[in-house]
């Protein structure tokens, strides 16, 4: 084999065939399109007259007076569209002598202004016989082969007067691999052997000798240009490696290519509109000490704070001295006492990101300049793709540490975690004992709403019931039948016991009724039901029946409550994604605390108040619009229920509630139990009041508060039902409620006394929009 203009030892002799393409034109000759058809044809009666076209040709020379054939035959793998787009050729196996190619490789050798030839780089003689054997071992045999390096090659291009780098990608599916007498069968065991010492040459070329197999066909080459990738490799590895002495390495690489050996360089990232340094190992400022920090407003001049922050474009000082005559700002006053004479700040910019800055100082004045940047270009996206990893890295190992000592949290919250969890994260990083704190949210009104279906337990139990009276009577009758035939008095005792396990779900289920069965079937039954299929032809049959109504995963009849779970589950689905739509809405109101769960329906909980949110001033007109949306939006998800009831595979209704509380409390997330409690002993009671009250009677009655079709919403206090008065008699108006409503006295619950309840039947029809009541509504109380 020739490999880089010289004979090298290789595993296969070469066979240059087109027996692959040949057998695509066959196939295209029997399209239904005519048209491919006739294409084929014309094709096929061309290459016949060369039937070494398909049976092999053993050397390239020979190639010549099939020129013709060999360039149609090459248009249909590369189609016409791709040739100026594509660098491809098409080469004898592993042999890179192009013997079709695509334009657009013909016009970069053509730039080269020479002949071409394939000269790899990185690539020597073992390396490339290592190849043909990892494609044998692959193709032939089907084993995992190993993987190589990429294949480079190197070709000059005269205008630009660069040397380009192509990476290339062998297509081998137009070739075979036809082992010779010579060829050694690779074993399983030669496969383990060979991948244990990979590396080893002598073992591969023992396993593999020199020309002990044919490789027949042709490969498809595909160029990719690598070249910046190449020349930037250097300084890419060394910016993205880690290790203590990453940062040592990038600023030696910098200094390579700046041809600087006295430059020094140093990271400073923007956080809230001030300048500071880098958080990370080793990675040190030149203005700044590890504490200090920069005030881009006050402590930049303007034409610096103009280059930096308003133009995002580098700030280049060539005479340090001068530069603070004329500003003398914080900046100037800190170069000024430096050992440095020229200065460079260039933005670090990712995906239109202002990220930080690269520094870079220098002892000599002028020896930085604005001429630097232009080495600087082709770096600094790097750079900044670097920065941009560690700043990922330090809000990875924020969300870590949250996770680890907290919860999963919402994002109206999320800001004052990451708060504590950075100050946990600097105790670590100045090696003192870090502490993650309580975090405590005060002053917050609290919402509570809830969807809960009527009747839950009691649907299920009557459902698990009613499957397992389906299950017991066809085993009964498995058992009467075997009986009968058999005269076994076992048989009728099993039945016997099977009737007092149905009278017993006749008289309701109890707790432990459903084990207590399935713990009877198969402990007595299925023992059972093993040697009766043994036993009769007949009997297999009704235990196969049997077996037909269980469910396979759960091994029990499951239809009823597969339908109520079905039920629940599209109700739950469904207004649980409805409320998370309608929360995106709410929050742009103000931020607030909100949390939701899936039980039998759907409950959620909300806070609001100034200490949610980190910038906007809290005034309690938002709490009044969050309760007006907690209004609109529980109708409108009456609607939803509604709108999909008549579907559901059990008929099944829901009763709404909202809990008003207008007291302010504190919510405190305790770290050992990691979630969101109210604090104090005062506060707890709404807790109390919000576990309890979906089940309180209207007094002196028998009635539950809460009904299908109607809101109820629990005060204790008048002022909070006269607003709501106001907000029902709003709504009534804009047809989201009937007219009237009711307003109850609740029997007191366990620890808690005093409730009362309006209560209005929601009104099923369009609707306007949460945001046009909130306007009309505020509209309305201005007049």
């Amino acid at each position: 084999m020739i490999y880089n203009g010289k004979e090298v030892p290789f595993p296969a002799v070469m066979q240059i065939s087109f027996f692959k393409a040949i057998e695509a034109l066959e196939l295209m000759a029997k399209d239904t399109d005519q048209g491919v058809v006739n294409y084929a044809l014309q094709l096929l009666k061309e290459v016949e007259k060369y039937p070494e076209l398909k049976d092999g040709i053993g050397s390239i020379d020979q190639l010549k007076k099939y020129k013709k054939s060999i360039q149609k035959i090459g248009r249909i793998l590369f189609p016409d569209a791709l040739l100026t787009n594509e660098i491809k050729a098409l080469t004898p196996p592993f042999y890179f002598e192009p013997i079709y190619t695509s334009t657009r490789f013909d016009n970069i050798v053509k730039a080269s202004g020479k002949e071409f030839s394939y000269e790899m780089k990185d690539i020597d003689e073992d390396t490339f016989y290592l190849y043909c054997c990892y494609f044998i071992l692959g193709s032939y045999y089907g084993y995992p082969a190993p993987g190589g390096g990429a294949m480079k090659l190197e070709i000059f291009n005269k205008d630009q007067g660069l040397m380009r780098t192509y990476k290339m990608l062998i297509n081998a599916d137009m070739c075979e691999f036809i082992p010779t007498k010579k060829a050694i069968d690779i074993s399983r065991e030669d496969f383990e052997e060979l991948v244990d010492n990979f590396g080893d040459i002598k073992i591969w070329k023992k396993k593999f000798p020199p020309n002990s197999w044919i490789m027949k066909g042709v490969n498809i080459i595909n160029l990719v240009d690598i070249s910046l990738d190449q020349s930037m490799s250097s300084i890419t590895s060394n910016l993205l490696v880690k290790s203590t002495d990453t940062f040592e390495k990038i600023q030696n690489s910098i200094r390579s290519l700046l041809n600087h050996p006295k430059l020094e360089m140093g990271v400073i990232t923007l956080d809230q509109n001030k300048l500071v340094p880098l958080n990370k190992e080793q990675v040190r400022s030149i203005v700044l000490s590890k504490d200090e920090a920069l005030d881009c407003k006050t402590d930049l001049c303007d034409y610096a704070y103009g280059q930096l922050l308003n133009k995002k474009e580098p700030l280049v000082i060539s005479d340090v001295d001068y530069f603070h005559k004329r500003s003398e700002s914080g900046l100037s006053e800190k170069l000024a006492t430096s050992d440095f004479k020229s200065y460079l700040v260039a933005p670090l910019i990712h995906e239109e990101e202002l990220l930080g800055f690269m520094e870079l100082a220098a002892p000599g004045r002028y020896e930085l300049n604005p001429g630097t940047m232009a080495r600087l270009d082709e770096v600094l996206p790097v750079l900044a793709m670097a920065h941009k990893r560690f700043m990922t890295e330090d809000q990875n190992r924020i969300e870590a540490i949250i996770q680890q000592e907290c919860t999963t949290i919402h994002h109206s919250v999320k800001w004052r975690f990451e708060q504590e969890a950075e100050k946990f994260m600097n105790q670590q990083f100045k090696n003192e004992q870090p502490v993650f704190k309580d975090i405590k949210f005060n002053n917050l009104y609290p919402l509570y709403g809830q969807m809960d279906i009527k009747g839950s337990s009691a649907r299920r139990n009557e459902a698990v019931s009613k499957d397992l009276l389906k299950q017991i009577n066809a085993i009964k009758k498995v058992l009467k039948y075997a009986f009968e035939h058999t005269k076994m008095p076992a048989y009728d005792e099993l039945s016997f016991r099977l009737d007092n396990h149905k009278n017993e779900l006749k008289r309701g289920l109890s707790a432990g009724s459903e084990h207590k069965i399935l713990s009877f079937l198969k402990s007595e039954i299925y023992p059972i039901f093993d040697h009766l299929q043994r036993k009769d032809d007949y009997l297999k049959k009704l235990v196969d029946h049997y077996n037909t109504l269980l469910d396979p995963d759960l091994k029990t009849v499951y239809e009823e409550r597969k339908k109520y779970d079905t039920s629940v589950n599209q109700i739950n689905q469904r207004l649980a994604s409805y409320l998370d739509e309608k929360q995106i809405v709410a929050q742009e109101m103000f931020p607030h605390y909100f949390e939701r769960y899936k039980t039998d329906g759907v409950e959620y909980n909300m806070y609001i108040g100034q200490s949610i949110s980190r910038d906007r001033k809290f005034d309690k007109i938002f709490l009044r619009n969050l309760r007006i949306w907690q209004l609109v939006v529980m109708c409108e998800m009456e609607n939803e229920f509604r709108a999909m009831q008549k579907d559901l595979p059990m008929p099944i209704e829901i009763a709404s509630l909202i809990l008003v509380y207008n007291t302010s409390l504190s919510v405190h997330f305790r770290m050992d139990e990691k979630r969101f409690d109210v604090e104090g002993a005062y506060n707890a009671r709404y807790e109390i009041v919000k576990k309890r009250v979906d089940k309180a009677h209207i007094k002196g009655t028998s009635e539950r508060i809460t009904q299908p079709g109607r809101l109820a919403i629990i005060y204790s206090q008048e002022q909070d039902a006269r607003e709501y008065r106001k907000y029902l008699q709003f709504l009534a108006a804009k047809g989201y409620v009937k007219k009237g409503f009711e307003d109850l006295e609740l029997e007191d619950l366990q620890g808690v006394t005093g409730l009362r309840a309006l209560r209005v039947e929601v009104a099923y029809a369009e609707n306007l929009t949460v945001d046009e009541l909130i306007e009309a509504m505020e509209g309305s109380s201005s007049n």
